[in-house]
């Protein structure tokens, strides 16, 4: 098809000649088609200065240089250097060699021959050096300017370039040759023309050798490919959305007074954000167009709420509700809070796990099968093909980016075009939300309950532990409980890079120190644990039989327990911004002051690592945090999560792009989806051709 242009889309060892080695370590650097190839970003570039005179040198500068070669010094100790004296009209150049020389370059170094050589030269005693020089052999002296790429083992830079180039021309040949039939259209032929300049000055192929040039000219590449990419992503997203627009959808009844009795009955009053959440998912509710909407609401804003007063709608006009969570603990923690709900209401909800027995099941799927079970609270044990409800009108995901998004259509295709809410409590940057759910409207809840006191943050050195240890007496003494947060479970865990022993903090041992000081009040958590062992340790927490609790991260998500109120985490330079975020969450979830206390390593903390922490001081906004965790890392991290289906991108960088996104969104808007477009989404969909450009 003349519109696919699928040379792009060819496995890059059937263009482009290479061993099989070279494919292997292709591939371990993602590159698998000729597209990954020519889009494979450098990180940056060298330039060398072309002189071969020695009185401009200075220390540590690039160069390349012709010489000619005086002697060559072999080693008669093993493990010295081998060393080659050269020199020309201009002075003298030792080129110095710790590891063997290639024999096939050796073979070529002889005494009295003229070489060119790059690489950058040092002053040292007295003598100016080059140590591991490179022989450009092929002409006198080579291009200066060389993008410098992120490398695997069996690959090196200057045979990437190699490829790279070579990919470049078998496009414009391709190209060219597809454009020859004269049907091209002229929109089409135009873009394709400069998309093969940006990547051929992304790849630096007709860079003059000079800096404040070559900075330009990638930054600006980079900028016109990431707009494309943005636009790409938008239109498929755009077509998605006009899909389920157009798929007609459920209409429910709203039930006032059942939802006013919820609400005395739990004591609750709703804050005007959750107001306003309800107030447009009812809307959506009441309309014949199937719902896809997304809820962003801050850690303990309060978003169960709103999903479980929206269910009743659902229930009470005959149809059923499922809520999808990530974790057994959760969907327990849900499921009591809805039993609470719901007493007395005439409402049936129940919960399905991996745990339920084979006999609970049995009444489950009948409860849901005759329609007399109108919620359904679970994880994914939810998706199992004997799971078959009556009729299944409203499908609320939390946590939406721990599932995939092939999960969220496997739950949805158990029903008839079911209303889809989508819940988060990673407040989502708005860049982040338009990339990955643009095909869905946005709900946020903002404010938390009115008795809900801010969350006082502090930072600390880790030398400070001790007397940390000893203050908790008086959190005891008041009866308040505690989290203690540790990157590890042990110093044999899988995290620690070699030579990391030590470093970071684990909850095995810090376990055993609080225990010792505390016998007996002192918990144990991490992902290792059986569930059954982890349900009950949390339990016992809970219940205030243990009263501090030694956890890894495993209590990011959703654990609710009123009465904690100190959080300390150890080590915060090594966690993410969300990730602080919502660990802080787990305190301040009752009427009373809590405190989050950020221990870190003075040793490690880098000017990234501080300026996290000073953000987690300063604010308890988590937008704001989001934002600026956007900013500092890059989308696929704040999710916590980088396989998804969270979209990933060559060139598009969403903590500085959220302006080209933007137009690219109003574009995506006003295009009519054609084949090229199609072809579009799918050049710049990682997953070899985007599955959305290929729906419908």
């Amino acid at each position: 098809n003349n519109l696919m242009y699928n040379i792009f889309f060819q496995p890059v060892s059937d263009v482009v000649p290479m061993k099989e080695a070279a494919e292997k370590a292709l591939r371990r650097l993602g590159v698998e088609l000729l597209r990954d190839l020519v889009f494979y970003k450098p990180s940056s570039y060298h330039i060398s200065d072309v002189s071969s005179d020695f009185s401009k040198f200075r220390d540590g500068m690039l160069v390349q240089v012709n010489v000619n070669i005086d002697a060559i010094m072999q080693p008669k100790i093993r493990r010295a250097p081998t060393k080659i004296y050269t020199s020309n009209d201009s002075g003298t150049l030792a080129l110095v060699f710790f590891n063997k020389i290639p024999p096939f370059v050796f073979a070529r170094l002889k005494e009295g021959v003229r070489v060119s050589v790059q690489g950058k030269v040092q002053f040292f005693d007295g003598n100016w050096q080059m140590n591991h020089p490179e022989f450009l052999f092929k002409k006198e002296l080579q291009k200066p300017v060389e993008p410098i790429y992120p490398l695997t083992y069996g690959i090196i830079n200057k045979q990437l370039y190699g490829y790279i180039l070579s990919g470049i021309a078998a496009l414009e040949v391709a190209i060219k040759a597809r454009q020859s039939f004269g049907s091209v259209a002229l929109e089409e032929s135009l873009y394709i023309k400069n998309l093969l300049e940006e990547i051929k000055s992304l790849h630096l192929v007709n860079a003059q050798a000079d800096a404040s040039y070559i900075e330009k000219a990638m930054n600006f590449a980079t900028k016109k490919l990431a707009a494309k990419e943005l636009f790409a992503n938008q239109a498929s997203l755009a077509r998605l959305k006009s899909q389920e627009k157009s798929a007609p959808g459920r209409k429910f009844q709203i039930a006032e007074n059942t939802k006013e009795q919820i609400l005395a009955k739990l004591g609750f009053t709703l804050t005007d954000s959750q107001k306003s959440a309800i107030a447009e998912i009812e809307l959506d509710q009441n309309s014949s167009s199937q719902m896809m909407r997304l809820l962003q609401g801050d850690v303990g804003s309060g978003k169960t709420l709103v999903a479980l007063l929206t269910m009743i709608n659902v229930a009470y006009s005959g149809a059923q509700s499922a809520l999808m969570v990530p974790t057994d603990l959760l969907s327990i923690q849900h499921f009591n809070f809805f039993q609470k709900a719901l007493d007395d209401s005439g409402v049936k909800s129940a919960l399905l796990t991996g745990k339920t027995t084979t006999r609970e099941r049995k009444i489950i799927e009948d409860g849901l099968a005759s329609g007399e079970i109108s919620i359904l609270i679970g994880t994914h044990a939810l998706f199992q093909s004997r799971v078959e409800f009556r009729d299944l009108g409203f499908v609320v995901i939390d946590e939406q980016h721990r599932f995939g998004v092939e999960q969220r259509l496997e739950l949805i295709s158990k029903a008839s075009h079911p209303d889809v809410l989508v819940m988060t409590a990673t407040p989502i940057p708005r860049s982040l939300t338009l990339t990955m759910f643009g095909d869905m409207s946005v709900s946020q809840i903002k404010s938390k309950p009115k008795n809900r006191l801010p969350v006082i943050s502090s930072i600390t050195s880790n030398e400070k532990k001790d007397q940390l240890i000893e203050s908790l007496q008086k959190k005891l003494d008041a009866g308040e409980k505690i989290y203690w947060v540790c990157p590890l479970i042990d110093q044999n865990d899988k995290l620690l890079e070699s030579g990391e022993e030590g470093i970071f903090a684990d909850v095995t041992s810090r376990y055993q120190e609080l225990e010792d000081a505390y016998p007996g009040q002192v918990g144990l958590l991490h992902g290792k644990m059986k569930a059954a062992q982890k349900d009950e340790v949390m339990q016992k927490f809970k219940d205030g039989i243990l009263r501090i609790l030694v956890a890894t991260t495993v209590i990011e998500v959703g654990i609710d327990v009123s009465d904690a109120t100190l959080i300390i985490i150890e080590n915060a330079e090594k966690f993410g911004l969300a990730q602080l975020h919502q660990l802080r969450g787990r305190v301040g979830r009752g009427n009373l002051q809590s405190y989050c206390i950020l221990m870190y390593n003075p040793k490690f903390l880098s000017k990234t690592s501080r300026k996290r922490l000073e953000i987690m001081r300063s604010s308890g906004d988590g937008f704001y945090i989001a934002e600026q965790d956007l900013i500092l890392r890059g989308g696929g991290e704040i999710l916590g999560t980088k396989q998804s289906g969270e979209a990933e991108f060559f060139f598009a960088n969403l903590g500085q792009d959220l302006d080209i996104l933007l137009q690219a969104n109003k574009q995506s808007l006003e295009t009519k989806f054609s084949e090229f477009t199609n072809f579009q989404t799918r050049l710049f969909n990682r997953d070899r051709g985007s599955e959305l450009a290929k729906s419908g």
